[in-house]
């Protein structure tokens, strides 16, 4: 009986570590998340200032590049935290 006490303390600190290690892992990913979010969305915001009067998107020249990269914004956008 004691040493089945004994290995259910051992698993359970064991269990605790490895749970604590985890999460501490997961806040990290979260943090990351977010400021990968947030850079996405200044990304955004910054885009339609730069073309808020459609200078850019009217151009032939720079227009094709322009949209190609509106096309990828629009794709990061998915990725963003809602």
């Amino acid at each position: 009986m004691i040493t089945l006490s004994i290995i259910l303390a051992i698993v359970l600190t064991v269990s605790f570590f490895v749970i604590r290690n985890l999460i501490l892992r997961n806040e990290k990913l979260e943090d990351f998340i977010t400021k990968q979010s947030e850079a996405v969305n200044a990304c955004d915001q910054r885009l339609k200032q730069l073309d808020d009067k459609n200078m850019f998107y009217a151009d032939d020249e720079i227009g094709f590049f322009f949209k190609e990269v509106q096309k990828i914004q629009e794709a990061l956008n998915e990725f963003t935290l809602k």
